[in-house]
């Protein structure tokens, strides 16, 4: 049984995508915000959900700027982001704190990530 607030790394940003933070949470938190920000100006412009393919790569652009500039301080996280489509089916993208994006069949982030894959 799942209390109240004790999932604070995996994110519902609509009914169909998912958004889990491996890293510093504040960080992830605002790329969770980023996300929802995101849905809604695809779902206000173009009247249906936002594809997860397309909301990756708008994290992943907007993760990428926070590298571009001395100023600003890079990401401190990776995000996990899971959605499911009709036409495509289930997706998983990896978003690294570098901006880069891969598209996985199983993926694991994160401090025991090397335990999954021996």
């Amino acid at each position: 049984m799942m209390m109240k607030g004790s999932l604070r790394r995996v994110h519902f940003v609509e009914k169909h995508i998912g958004v889990g933070i491996a890293g510093l949470l504040p960080d992830g938190r605002q790329m969770v915000s980023k996300c929802r920000e995101e849905a809604t100006q695809y779902r206000e412009v173009y009247g249906e959900p936002v594809p997860g393919r397309v909301l990756a790569d708008r994290l992943a652009r907007f993760t990428h700027l926070y590298t571009l500039y001395w100023h600003v301080r890079s990401f401190g996280c990776s995000a996990l982001v899971a959605a499911y489509d009709g036409a495509e089916g289930p997706q998983l993208y990896m978003v690294e704190p570098s901006g880069m994006l891969m598209r996985y069949n199983a993926c694991a982030t994160g401090t025991g990530s090397s335990e999954y894959f021996q």
